[in-house]
């Protein structure tokens, strides 16, 4: 039985993740893949504001209705490749804190989006320097694929 490639992708809700996500489901082509969108977002500080934050809350204040019918359709795209696809916040600024996140959810590859195209949210930050010290083997969608999606 072949086992599923846990794929993660930095998610900014522009288009920019979708056609990283259907240029990383034509790379693995017939192989069933489980995509992990993960925002990275700045650290609470103040103790209020870590008692009462809940991630739900935050995802849904910047989580798009046209970003949610984009993944309902790859959904229906790749029925037999796509596995599953869900997002997850990451709450850290080392690199340890990545490499323990990266181990919590079992990723055994990362796909980035071209250089400079990822445009962070208000309080979340590019991924791409923690991601990329990793130990997890990193692909990165070259700048000139253009993917309808």
């Amino acid at each position: 039985m072949q086992k599923n490639i846990k794929l993660l992708i930095p998610v900014d809700f522009t288009n920019t993740t979708l056609e990283t996500i259907e240029w990383a489901m034509s790379v693995f082509d017939e192989n069933p893949v489980e995509i992990v969108l993960l925002l990275a977002r700045e650290m609470e500080y103040s103790i209020t504001e870590m008692i009462l934050y809940k991630p739900k809350y935050f995802l849904n204040e910047v989580l798009t209705t046209d970003f949610n019918a984009s993944i309902h359709e790859l959904r229906q795209t790749y029925p037999n490749t796509l596995a599953k696809i869900h997002i997850e916040v990451f709450h850290g600024n080392t690199v340890q804190a990545m490499k323990n996140f990266l181990e919590i959810h079992t990723i055994n590859c990362i796909c980035l989006p071209p250089e400079g195209l990822y445009k962070p949210l208000k309080d979340s930050f590019d991924p791409r320097k923690l991601l990329l010290k990793s130990t997890i083997s990193v692909i990165e969608m070259p700048l000139y694929v253009s993917v309808a999606v």
